[in-house]
């Protein structure tokens, strides 16, 4: 299981409602850049679960990075639907360095003689 690209996709999810939570539905520039980013997000983290693209999480770094900084230079100072901006980048910044196989032991272990 690659519990961390779960938690990336749920993230996502969370990123794909907030604009109705925090009630900027009406503004197309944050619904559309807020839905576009999750779908993103769903499409890298799953792309993971896939051998030949099984790095792919990595571009979930750019994604991340970039909400940090529109949440931060968007408007000054960040109102709430910026800050979730922030805070979920931040977040995905540190989910997104977690391997794939963060549940298993070390390779070295898995290939000693039993």
């Amino acid at each position: 299981m690659m519990w961390g690209r779960v938690v990336e996709i749920m993230t996502a999810v969370w990123l794909s409602i907030s604009p109705f939570v925090f009630g900027v539905q009406s503004d197309p520039v944050q619904l559309w850049g807020d839905l576009g980013v999750a779908l993103a997000i769903c499409v890298f983290s799953g792309l993971s679960y896939w051998g030949p693209t099984r790095h792919a999480h990595w571009l979930v770094l750019l994604l991340a990075a970039g909400l940090v900084v529109w949440g931060r230079f968007a408007v000054t100072p960040p109102p709430p639907p910026h800050q979730n901006h922030i805070v979920v980048g931040l977040f995905l910044l540190m989910m997104a360095v977690i391997p794939n196989e963060a549940s298993q032991p070390p390779r070295a272990w898995r290939q000693l003689p039993t």
